[in-house]
């Protein structure tokens, strides 16, 4: 997990430390998974940066509003969908055209892995990237998702299964274990860090920011 250390500001609401720690918690667990989908948007590292903390920030602030009542993984995908797009017509952040971009994934068994990734529905992507790139028991997606382990087991064993689809067969286990080796630590900790010092700065902004 990523920490930002803040100190809460005068007038701000009495549950703002229980906000702050949803934040923390959604963007430990959804930097892996926005990486993985920025891929399908961009193969720049640092256009794919931009995608991160604005997909992250925004989605926090859309979990703020909204509660519980829609699951952490639907409002960042449907974040993603949003930001990826705006980023790559250069509407939001900084110009990324100015100068080259390095790759974000650079081997393109890592690209393809990624698009096998993209090519799932979000349920079984959410679960397999959680799980294998993030780190996340069973026990601790059952949490998440308010579902059993079981449960989340044979959504894994299902999402592995149609991962070995597009690879044609391959054993999915030590591909993913692979990939997850492959990818860059850094660039998630520089996107973590970036979305949680934004809203540190930015506790009490209201969704439709600039």
């Amino acid at each position: 997990m990523w920490r930002v250390q803040v100190e809460r500001k005068e007038g701000q609401a009495g549950d703002w430390r229980s906000q702050w720690a949803g934040c923390e918690r959604m963007v430990g667990l959804y930097v892996p998974y926005v990486l993985v989908r920025c891929a399908a948007y961009t193969d720049g590292r640092r256009q794919a940066q931009q995608i991160g903390v604005y997909t992250l920030v925004s989605a926090c602030l859309v979990a703020r509003e909204v509660g519980p009542a829609v699951p952490a993984g639907r409002i960042v995908e449907i974040t993603l969908r949003v930001v990826g797009p705006d980023v790559r017509a250069g509407a939001r952040g900084e110009d990324w055209r100015q100068g080259p971009d390095e790759p974000l994934l650079a081997d393109p068994w890592m690209q393809y892995m990624a698009t096998a990734l993209n090519a799932l529905k979000r349920p079984g992507r959410e679960v397999l990237v959680l799980h294998y790139v993030g780190g996340r028991t069973a026990e601790d997606l059952a949490r998440l998702l308010g579902q059993g382990p079981q449960e989340v087991r044979a959504r894994l064993g299902r999402a592995e299964r149609r991962l070995a689809r597009w690879l044609g067969g391959a054993q999915v286990r030590p591909a993913l274990a692979r990939f997850t080796a492959g990818l860059d630590r850094h660039w998630m900790a520089e996107v973590a860090a970036g979305a949680l010092e934004y809203l540190a700065g930015n506790a009490d902004l209201a969704i439709g920011f600039g």
